[in-house]
């Protein structure tokens, strides 16, 4: 059985974790198949969105126990799978269709956006195991939440279901089980005519903008660089004309 499927459609790259049996849990061996899935998306120039989900009931129940050892080189190899969606350059989305637990919560929180069902569980687990959070967990949540989510999740082990998420500001939205991969894909429908290099160009600035040591009048200094770029291509100069030629035959 192949533990990890990769297509391409509608200008989106999907990666499934297809372990169902073992709730789709990040070996080494799945790790690696992502990081060269992530890889392919990227190159690719007609992919503008990446989407990562799990078959079966389960999103990802984390690393195997028996990894879980004093060995950076193994823990960096676990880390390795869903950091490199956390730092793919291209838009992500996490379609949690279950249980996201540990190293599976960080894959699910180093997207962009998570689009959720009722069955979505966001579980830390750290604790459970006597472990301190890693992979850079702490940073992430609070950057999509806030200090009160992060630290009920990391602090008092709280877990989310997939409303709560979207009311904690975790999750975009909660759709049925039956049709999450399809709104996956139809949240990409704005941007799949767009040019990729804009789309890089933005998820860029705003990492950048997200970063501590960001003032207001830096990321003012890089977005005005950046727009100052878009309007010399040919999209934004075709998109400008075509609105404006709109505007001028309006009654």
């Amino acid at each position: 059985m192949t533990t990890v499927l990769f297509e391409i459609r509608d200008n989106a790259a999907l990666i499934i974790l297809n372990n169902p049996d073992k709730r789709n849990m990040l070996t080494q061996e799945v790790c690696g198949q992502i990081v060269d899935y992530v890889a392919q998306a990227e190159a690719h120039p007609e992919v503008k969105a990446l989407i990562i989900t799990g078959s079966g009931r389960a999103f990802c129940a984390g690393g195997q126990l028996s990894d879980l050892n004093p060995n950076q080189q193994v823990l960096e190899k676990i880390y390795s799978g869903f950091l490199a969606v956390a730092n793919c350059s291209l838009p992500t989305i996490a379609a949690v269709n279950g249980p996201a637990v540990g190293a599976g919560f960080n894959l699910a929180v180093g997207c962009d956006v998570r689009i959720v069902t009722e069955a979505a569980r966001f579980e830390p687990r750290f604790f459970g195991l006597g472990l301190h959070p890693g992979g850079g967990n702490t940073w992430m949540l609070q950057q999509i939440a806030n200090w009160n989510t992060a630290s009920g999740m990391l602090l008092f082990s709280q877990s989310l279901t997939g409303s709560e998420a979207v009311a904690k500001g975790l999750a975009w939205k909660c759709v049925e089980a039956e049709c999450l991969i399809d709104k996956a894909f139809e949240f990409t429908a704005n941007i799949r005519d767009l040019p990729k290099e804009l789309l890089l160009r933005t998820k860029h600035t705003l990492r950048e903008a997200a970063a501590t040591k960001s003032s207001h009048q830096e990321i003012l200094a890089l977005e005005t660089a950046q727009q100052l770029w878009s309007i010399e291509q040919p999209y934004a100069r075709d998109s400008i004309a075509a609105m404006m030629k709109k505007i001028s035959n309006k009654p």
